[in-house]
């Protein structure tokens, strides 16, 4: 514990003041000031007490500066019961960040992003959950780097036209001889308890707000070590001490005379070979708001970044709230139609049955679209995180336009006929084109490994390739039913009520896999209790 120098009661690190402040007696001090009699051990330039508050459940270790403070459950696997170890001694950290973001605008912007999402269960804006919220210090570890020898930079030229719309580059490598050193070209979370996922959504931190490590900014919070290997994240450090390398270079004269001057510039490639000795420099500590809500062997995640307020958090879909607004969509759509169908009985069955086969036909793109970029969100892919193309709405709009004016003539003669038939074919033929691309990108999902992903985003991925099995075997009985309606209506030799028939059984399929996506979404947002195996929640595969 840290006493008041002026009562000896505990202290607690008020983040608006961003002073160690007495609710005993009001005093407010600054953490650096605080004389060594506030400590219950004078030592604080290499170590300093704390309670060890551990999770009998999962295995979750945090610090605490006060014997006293006692935590209702783990943030990490959401067990009724943490208890204290004895008291130890804890290395001291290099530098640590203040939290600056308080509990209660932590909470207002979880709720307020929540609220964005109309799909989510508002059950995740419950007082009694979001209270839950812990202010955890998380351990980071920086690099230094040396990077010394002869090095080779594949380099490349401006696009150069060369006629009849061709272009070319030109590529060579360069060697060079550097002498250059690095600090803290790369800061990465050690704390195998947090998921890196959600690590890396929270950064970056603002370095601006360093201060010199003090027991005193711990107090009111809690605090990891930090238990992964400092160097299982070393290629990530190269990676960017190369980035500041090739930034270093740039302003090289030498580099900008006989490189960038001549209209040359670093293809930054794989190829490329800096000869770097990675070491870890220092140790920091990063505020984050962290809390956890367990359903049986489910978790669900919420963090905030302490200082930014940048938050990141497993948002499960609401089955109940996505069925009810199926449900209320298809029932408005079936009371226009009735509508139409009572004050205008001379809409024939060839454009109710058209209207929805294009319609089913947008619908899956759309559901297809969303596993797709779900996918490319978690695994952080860029091929796949991409929005709707503009042209889709385009061809959906096209197609729709044409079945309605070439079905609703009542004759093949008449102009009207001619050109609703040549928009409905050009917008199907564009709606064909944009499921081809789609296929691509769902193809890259059968061909994505698992190495180099966390537990977390491997467990996802396997979820989406069983998941993408299923939905393409659903997906092809649709296409077989889509196809029977449009031979029906190019035809025109069907009865009326099959027609209706084909039209009911597009909706049931269309509302089936709708419900396929949902369940898949529902379940990739959920994880699975945390073993700690490796980079954060785990996935027990036994």
């Amino acid at each position: 514990m840290i006493h008041c120098p002026s009562c000896g009661s505990g202290l607690r690190f008020d983040i608006a003041s961003q002073k160690t402040v007495c609710d005993h007696c009001r005093n407010a001090f600054d953490p650096q000031s605080l004389p060594d009699s506030a400590y219950d051990d004078a030592e604080t330039a290499q170590v300093f007490d704390s309670y060890a508050v551990i999770c009998p459940d999962c295995g979750a270790e945090m610090i605490t500066t006060d014997s006293n403070d006692a935590v209702g459950f783990c943030p990490y696997c959401g067990g009724a019961s943490v208890i204290h170890d004895k008291l130890r001694k804890e290395w001291n950290p290099d530098a640590v960040i203040p939290f600056a973001v308080t509990k209660e605008q932590c909470k207002e912007l979880y709720i307020k992003e929540v609220k964005k999402h109309f799909f989510v269960s508002r059950k995740y804006c419950n007082p009694e959950l979001i209270e839950g919220f812990r202010g955890i210090y998380m351990p980071y570890s920086s690099y230094s780097t040396l990077v010394q020898g002869n090095s080779r930079f594949k380099v490349k030229s401006a696009e150069k036209s060369i006629g009849n719309y061709d272009y070319e580059t030109q590529y060579f490598f360069a060697d060079m001889d550097i002498d250059y050193s690095v600090d803290d070209a790369s800061v990465h979370e050690t704390s195998l308890a947090f998921d890196d996922h959600l690590s890396e959504q929270l950064e970056p931190f603002d370095t601006r707000g360093l201060r010199p490590f003090n027991p005193g900014y711990l107090c009111g919070f809690y605090a990891e070590t930090g238990d992964a290997d400092a160097f299982e994240y070393a290629a990530l450090a190269q990676d960017k001490v190369k980035d500041s390398v090739y930034e270093e270079l740039k302003k090289d004269p030498v580099v900008r005379n006989e490189i960038s001057t001549l209209g040359y510039s670093f293809d930054k490639s794989h190829d490329d070979f800096v000869p770097m000795k990675l070491k870890e420099n220092k140790r920091r500590l990063y505020p984050v708001w962290f809390m956890s809500y367990r359903r049986g062997d489910k978790i669900t995640y919420a963090a905030v970044n302490g200082q930014t307020g940048k938050l990141a958090a497993d948002l499960p879909l609401s089955p109940l709230r996505i069925l009810l607004t199926i449900l209320g969509c298809s029932a408005v759509i079936f009371a226009l139609l009735f509508i139409l169908m009572r004050f205008l009985p001379t809409i024939p069955a060839t454009t109710t049955l058209g209207v929805s086969s294009m319609l089913s036909l947008i619908g899956m793109y759309i559901m297809q679209h969303s596993f797709i970029r779900t996918v490319g969100k978690t695994l952080h892919s860029t091929e796949l995180d991409k929005r709707i193309p503009i042209n889709f709405y385009g061809s959906s709009a096209l197609a729709v336009l044409g079945v309605i004016l070439a079905t609703t003539d009542g004759t093949r003669q008449q102009t009207r006929f001619a050109v609703g038939a040549v928009m409905a074919m050009l917008g199907f033929f564009l709606l064909i084109k944009n499921f081809i691309n789609q296929s691509n990108s769902t193809s890259i999902i059968k061909r994505m490994n698992f190495d180099g992903l966390s537990m977390q985003q491997n467990g996802i991925l396997a979820e989406a390739k069983s998941f993408r099995i299923k939905n393409a075997i659903y997906r092809l009985g649709f296409f077989v039913v889509i196809a029977l309606s449009l031979t029906a209506i190019l035809s025109d030799t069907a009865t009326k009520e099959l027609y209706f028939l084909y039209s009911a059984l597009l909706a049931v399929l269309l509302f089936g896999l709708a419900l396929l996506h949902i369940f898949f979404q529902t379940k990739v947002a959920l994880r699975r209790l945390p073993q700690f195996n490796k980079k954060g929640a785990a996935y027990d595969e036994n």
